[in-house]
């Protein structure tokens, strides 16, 4: 099994549905859409997030740790391939992800509980999950949806998101091939996350077109958006 990483840096940023639809516009002249995305230009995004029972995930996240970790299944369109099993740390501006593929068989087991499996890959990503949630017992926590458009210039490796109908399911982790779980809204219909992912810098022409200086970077997470941890 081939082991996967990509290094970025990423911004993030709120928008509102009219912003979307312009920003949309206006990419679609010049960028790629993305090779997955159905014939209305966008595709399901379905993530199962895994955190410890300290929550140590969570907890770093909130707090702005330098470097963390996020583990996580992540499924399209609820399709059982690819199946891509990865960890996304972050150390200072700089995103690295690494992932793996997985079949159906064993992501449920992971939903389960069983991580035995994982050396059978044979794969440094699927090795270090394996070590970390043996050593810290790590569960699944929370499943979030989303519906993405996405737009790819081959140039210092841009890629453009937009992230919409935010949603999340913190009970039903079988449900995760299932097309109707009980989801409820994390965010509503009224934000729209603008993501923009890079290697290098981002060209002057490229800022005027998304006009970043019209919005305000924050720094968003779904995952610790869609979770509820008393106290």
């Amino acid at each position: 099994m081939s082991n996967i990483i990509s290094k970025r840096r990423e911004l993030k940023y709120y928008i509102n549905h009219i912003d979307y639809i312009n920003l949309k516009n206006r990419l679609s002249t010049i960028f790629t859409p993305d090779k997955n995305a159905n014939s209305e230009g966008y595709y399901l995004v379905r993530s199962l997030y895994f955190d410890n029972k300290s929550n140590n995930n969570y907890y770093e996240k909130m707090s702005g740790v330098e470097n963390r970790n996020k583990y996580r299944i992540r499924i399209y369109n609820l399709s059982t391939s690819p199946i891509k099993l990865e960890i996304k740390s972050k150390a200072g501006n700089v995103i690295l992800k690494e992932s793996v593929s997985i079949n159906a068989t064993d992501a449920g087991k992971l939903v389960c509980g069983d991580c035995s499996f994982l050396p059978c890959y044979k794969n440094k990503t699927a090795n270090k999950i394996y070590y970390n949630f043996t050593k810290d017992h790590y569960r699944p926590v929370v499943i979030i949806d989303y519906i993405r458009d996405a737009y790819y210039f081959d140039l210092n490796n841009i890629r453009v998101t937009f992230d919409r109908k935010i949603k999340k399911n913190e009970v039903d982790f079988d449900g995760l091939f299932k097309k109707n779980i009980d989801m409820s809204d994390v965010l509503g219909n009224s934000k729209i996350v603008m993501e923009i992912k890079y290697s290098g810098t981002i060209p002057v022409w490229i800022k005027n077109i998304l006009q970043l200086d019209r919005f305000e970077w924050c720094a968003i997470s779904k995952y610790t958006l869609s979770r509820y941890i008393e106290g």
